[in-house]
């Protein structure tokens, strides 16, 4: 992959720096971005960035497989992994809403709920039968076949989820890099009533929105682009300047964007991510 060549993939870094055998597939459809997979050999804690996603994670160890339906924090936040799984995840793209879910984009951010608990399957064949795939093509196979079967049950949307989703859409087409002024002249709403059903539905602001989507292509941007100055990044991902861009990727990374560049060059962040076609 090159910087920008291909739509943003929103990524957790941490969780290639930090486990064991990461893979991932690129799917850039039906509101997924990719599925990933990895191992982790001991209990540890890793951070999770802002990415404003959705994941279905897929928890297989001795004594059985759990799922989860995962939310996005808005800060830099570290959260415990077990130790001894292996770890099957699909994630969503910036804002989409997982079909199934009887709970809100809201309800989840920063905070995850058992897929039995919440997943709307009249069947009951959707979690059951992920516990039964046992490699990576297996299971995205599986997932999709089940997604789908959901999927067709989905209403469209209307009203103020149709607002939502384009507002959404114009903010990750354009990187993060499009003002709500030029969005609420795009959709025929004022920037107001575009505000209130945004935080109604997604806990926050667009303009947080807009702010992480841009820092999720910083980190692109840093793990696959060439970098050898701050003001080379701060220019290419559209930041009013350089203490500004420094002060976004601290809030939503836990270190400087410096500090980053440094150890994903030392630990080659690109050698450890398997694209699996």
């Amino acid at each position: 992959m090159e910087y920008k060549k291909d739509k943003l993939r929103p990524s957790q870094p941490f969780l290639v720096l930090e486990t064991q055998q990461f893979k991932q597939e690129i799917y850039l459809k039906q509101g997924i971005s990719h599925f990933y997979t990895f191992k982790l050999d001991k209990t540890k804690k890793i951070t999770t960035v802002p990415d404003s996603c959705v994941d279905m994670l897929f928890e297989y160890g001795d004594k059985g497989m759990t799922a989860y339906a995962i939310g996005s924090p808005i800060k830099a936040l570290e959260v415990e992994w077990e130790g001894n799984k292996e770890y099957f995840g699909v994630r969503f793209m910036p804002g989409s809403m997982p079909v199934g879910l009887n709970v809100t984009l809201r309800e989840l951010v920063e905070c995850q709920f058992y897929l039995d608990d919440i997943l709307l399957d009249n069947e009951g064949t959707f979690v059951s039968g992920m516990e039964k795939q046992k490699t990576f093509k297996e299971r995205i196979n599986y997932f999709l076949q089940e997604y789908t079967r959901l999927e067709k049950r989905q209403d469209k949307p209307f009203g103020k989820m149709e607002i939502l989703m384009a507002v959404k859409d114009f903010a990750y087409n354009s990187d993060g890099l499009m003002r709500i002024s030029e969005m609420a002249e795009k959709v025929g709403y004022t920037e107001r009533y575009i505000n209130k059903i945004f935080v109604e539905q997604m806990g926050f602001s667009p303009k947080i929105f807009c702010k992480i989507i841009q820092f999720q292509r910083a980190l692109e941007f840093l793990n696959y682009g060439s970098a050898d100055k701050m003001t080379e990044a701060a220019v290419n991902l559209g930041y009013y300047d350089q203490p500004q861009f420094i002060r976004d990727f601290k809030t939503y990374c836990g270190m400087t964007p410096k500090r980053y560049l440094m150890l994903t060059q030392h630990i080659k962040y690109g050698s450890l991510v398997e694209n699996v076609s």
